[in-house]
């Protein structure tokens, strides 16, 4: 082969590799693009892992007679106050058979009070034996024991007094899309108000079967979101829900407060345990959000 033959084969190599590269940039570029188009169409979102719900901690049962008779009268005190009794409506004496006085207040039904009582008696080990109530339902005897050996008499007495409670507007606030934390949020029980920030129809969709109230956007929502209580600006879980635990009292002064969340992680968490807690104290929640005076 000639030295001009050797030329032109170089050539025509060098040629068909320029090719393979400008095919591969084009496919590239192409491929960028149609990446990006996607992401522009539907856009992704990172959501973070959410723990399960925390369930209310249950002592351990009793083992015996006297610990069971221990543990409950200890720990009966406890339980009542979840249910916005102040302690000086429990009248306690220790004795070879305990005595239990707890005064009920007017617009708590007593009837729950049974039920605690039995449900906190069953958690640590023991059996209701006797349950009788008077002709006008507002007296009941109990008699509570551990394997059939009778230790405590309980009295629940119905007290014209009622307790210190207000009513609690939630809002949810800035909601953009419909993730796993808004699908949670739509589970809680308790009335919240979610304000929704677009007025895309596949929202709406996506919460049809969510029975909180629903808003949009308004001038009136804004105004009254700008005087709210703000309880996840530190967006740590303890703090939230101490924040939330402290609207009890803010409610009590007031007997009407508005507070605004983020759906977030953390914010979700302290709902899911706080508000039922709040809603057994007597606290009522208001999907009509009301103005802090």
């Amino acid at each position: 082969m000639n030295r001009d033959s050797r030329r032109n084969t170089l050539v025509k190599s060098e040629s068909s590799h320029n090719w393979h590269l400008l095919i591969s940039i084009g496919l590239l570029v192409f491929a960028s693009f149609t990446l990006l188009n996607y992401h522009n169409q539907y856009q992704i979102t990172y959501e973070p892992p959410i723990p399960k719900p925390t369930n209310p901690q249950t002592p351990e049962p009793a083992e015996n007679v006297k610990q069971f008779s221990d543990k409950f009268f200890v720990y009966i005190d406890s339980v009542l106050i979840e249910y916005g009794l102040s302690t000086d409506l429990i009248i306690k004496k220790r004795n070879l058979l305990d005595e239990i006085t707890i005064k009920i207040p007017a617009d708590l039904p007593i009837p729950q009070v049974n039920l605690v009582i039995t449900l906190t008696t069953q958690n640590l080990g023991g059996t209701v034996i006797y349950v009788v109530e008077n002709d006008k339902n507002n007296n009941v005897k109990m008699q509570i024991g551990f394997n059939g050996i009778h230790t405590t008499n309980i009295t629940l007495q119905e007290h014209k007094q009622e307790r210190s409670t207000g009513q609690i507007s939630v809002i949810v606030d800035s909601i953009k899309t419909v993730n796993k934390i808004v699908a949670r949020i739509c589970k809680i029980q308790q009335p919240l108000i979610l304000s929704i920030m677009s007025e895309n129809s596949s929202i709406f969709n996506s919460l049809k079967h969510c029975s909180h109230t629903l808003e949009l956007k308004s001038t009136d929502l804004e105004s009254l979101k700008s005087i709210a209580i703000k309880i996840d600006e530190i967006d740590g879980l303890e703090t939230i829900k101490q924040r939330l635990w402290d609207l009890g009292r803010q409610a009590n002064e007031s007997k009407s407060i508005t507070v605004i969340v983020q759906p977030r992680v953390n914010s979700l968490l302290a709902l899911e345990e706080i508000l039922p807690r709040l809603e057994r104290f007597g606290h009522e929640f208001n999907s009509n959000p009301v103005i802090n005076q």
